[in-house]
């Protein structure tokens, strides 16, 4: 495991003078080389076009004889970094668990701000599900998940979009963010600075006018005893596991069923490092989950 990308997914900091995106991509072989086999990939797989953006999604297909459950993901990368190509081997974990995974390509800031990201979950949601039978899904087994802002996404959809949260049966949620602004010193490598000015993600004007908006921190939502049954998963050294924790304290008052995996040792982002002795278990919970609510 390459010591410098460990240290940055225990720390969520970059040392003085290192780029994470150039990081990242220095590790893309480690992170994204290996994984399982699958039927087929679809790339780019046009959804529909916005404020100068062309919203697409990759396709993975399992193997295996269909109809699969249909799981839209959403990746991480702080609304700012991130695309379904750094995630690929993560979409094919998730497709040897046998779900077709149509992967997003959202929009991301600071060129689209909020909240342009969430709205692009929600339109590829709307379209995914109208889509399902043509990627041999079916309709009724029907999931949204994402990782860290992904997650944020995947959870601010059923918080604040109703009609798409109707078609959701189960929701895979890995180390998200689901307060903005309490989450928002921990992520300033990703997001920007800590203030109003300096992150990128909201509108400087709009900062604290969207505290508690459903869109941006869902985790606290009105709509939370709608929320269809979820996995969540943390690492236990994540910065973030408050979240995640906060998270499932809701869920259990709102009594809607949930499973919390907690990975040993582990840090944020650790379904992005596949040598990690947490890697396999995680994904066996995920199985597991998936085989009694999907």
């Amino acid at each position: 495991m390459p010591t410098d990308l460990l240290e940055w997914h225990e720390r969520l900091q970059v040392p003085p003078g290192v780029n994470l995106r150039e990081l990242l991509g220095r590790h893309d072989s480690y992170i994204n080389g290996g994984g399982p086999e699958v039927a087929a990939v679809e790339e780019r797989v046009p959804i529909r076009e916005i404020a100068g953006w062309r919203l697409t999604a990759d396709v993975t297909v399992p193997h295996g004889t269909g109809p699969f459950p249909c799981l839209v993901y959403l990746h991480g990368g702080g609304w700012v970094l991130g695309s379904p190509w750094t995630h690929r081997r993560l979409a094919a974990e998730l497709a040897a668990l046998g779900l077709v995974v149509v992967s997003v390509d959202y929009r991301r800031a600071p060129k689209h701000r909020f909240p342009a990201a969430v709205e692009d979950a929600a339109a590829a949601v709307d379209w995914a599900y109208a889509s399902a039978a043509a990627f041999g899904c079916e309709p009724g087994r029907f999931i949204v998940g994402g990782d860290s802002a992904g997650a944020n996404l995947a959870c601010a959809v059923l918080a604040a979009y109703p009609p798409c949260a109707r078609y959701v049966r189960a929701a895979l949620l890995l180390y998200g963010v689901y307060d903005y602004h309490r989450a928002l010193p921990k992520l300033t490598a990703l997001a920007g600075g800590p203030d109003a000015e300096s992150q990128l993600y909201l509108d400087p004007v709009q900062f604290d006018l969207l505290r508690g908006d459903a869109r941006l921190s869902p985790g606290h939502a009105d709509s939370l005893p709608r929320f269809p049954p979820c996995w969540l998963t943390v690492g236990e050294h994540d910065p973030l596991r408050e979240e995640t924790e906060d998270l499932a304290s809701s869920l259990l008052a709102a009594g809607v069923p949930h499973r919390v995996h907690l990975a040993a040792d582990a840090p944020h982002g650790y379904l992005q490092l596949p040598t990690h002795p947490a890697y396999t278990a995680a994904w066996e919970s995920a199985r597991g989950f998936l085989a009694s609510y999907v």
